[in-house]
């Protein structure tokens, strides 16, 4: 088999992509001492707003503990903040701050650029074809 073959596993080819796509982002979001995951994070509560941690973490289409692994460095940090819900104690809210917002906007056109960069490797369109089939596959059913 050539390097340049398909590979065999699903699993395999799709984290092997996602490792070197995470590192096109996490190069460009280094300077503002952000990495693609916290971005994704900060950027969804941008959208939405707050949010349940379980809400969120399923927005993210992520486990809720590491989500919660992930948002503590952003709250020692003060780019969010956790409070519990005062309609159900047991669930807690996650909130961009000011700075997080801040850093939402400084660490914007970092991102753009990313995006930029791997669509002029691959194309507008087979970069917009591949996110609709990659969200076929976070939404799909494996039963």
């Amino acid at each position: 088999m050539s390097d340049l073959d398909p590979e065999i596993c699903n699993c395999g080819a799709l984290r092997q992509a996602a490792r070197r796509v995470t590192k096109l982002y996490d190069d460009a979001l280094a300077p503002i001492g952000l990495g693609v995951n916290q971005f994704s994070i900060l950027a969804r509560l941008s959208r939405v707003g707050p949010s349940t941690i379980q809400d969120l973490a399923r927005l993210l289409v992520m486990d809720r503990s590491t989500l919660g692994h992930l948002l503590r460095p952003l709250e020692k940090r003060g780019l969010v903040k956790l409070e519990v819900s005062v309609q159900d104690r047991r669930s807690c809210i996650v909130a961009l701050t000011p700075a997080g917002k801040a850093a939402v906007a400084k660490a914007r056109p970092r991102w753009a650029a990313a995006q930029r960069r791997f669509e002029s490797a691959f194309g507008k369109e087979a970069a917009f074809e591949l996110r609709a089939v990659l969200k076929e596959v976070a939404t799909a059913e494996f039963d």
